[in-house]
């Protein structure tokens, strides 16, 4: 999984410069406080294993489930209907990051896991009024961890 996030981490900040903050998720989207631990725009990276099949007795045949949450600061967010068109077209530029994001991983591999595939794609509620946005991608590998 390291292997994963370190791929997915450096695809993120190398195609989508407008990401201010890529980490690792561990939940610091979800604390009640006045301004969570990162910079906006960020990209939080979790990954979770499906295995799908034994290979041999140590070896196993995976789909990696990648998800990451994008998350932007409301104060930017002035989409409504009696803001100015050029007011609104910088607010909603957040999707174009949305869009940016997903161009950057979609169908990118490396030797250690296969193509990724957007399985899910939308917006998250957030406990602090952040715009959140979650970004679904699935890609196949060989876990030969136990294999040592």
């Amino acid at each position: 999984m390291k292997t994963i996030y370190m791929a997915v981490m450096a695809r993120l900040k190398d195609q989508v410069p407008e990401l201010k903050w890529i980490d690792l998720d561990t939940g610091q989207l979800d604390v009640k406080t006045d301004r969570p631990a990162v910079l906006f725009p960020c990209a939080l990276i979790g990954i979770a294993v499906r295995p799908k099949r034994n290979i041999t007795d140590t070896i196993q045949e995976c789909d990696a489930v990648i998800t990451v949450r994008l998350a932007f600061d409301p104060k930017t967010n002035r989409s409504n209907g009696e803001a100015t068109e050029e007011v609104r077209a910088k607010s909603l530029a957040l999707y174009d990051t949305i869009a940016d994001v997903y161009a950057a991983l979609q169908g990118y591999s490396t030797d250690n896991f296969d193509s990724l595939c957007r399985t899910e794609q939308g917006k998250e509620n957030s406990v602090n009024g952040y715009f959140q946005y979650k970004i679904v991608l699935k890609a196949g590998y060989e876990d030969n961890t136990a294999d040592k």
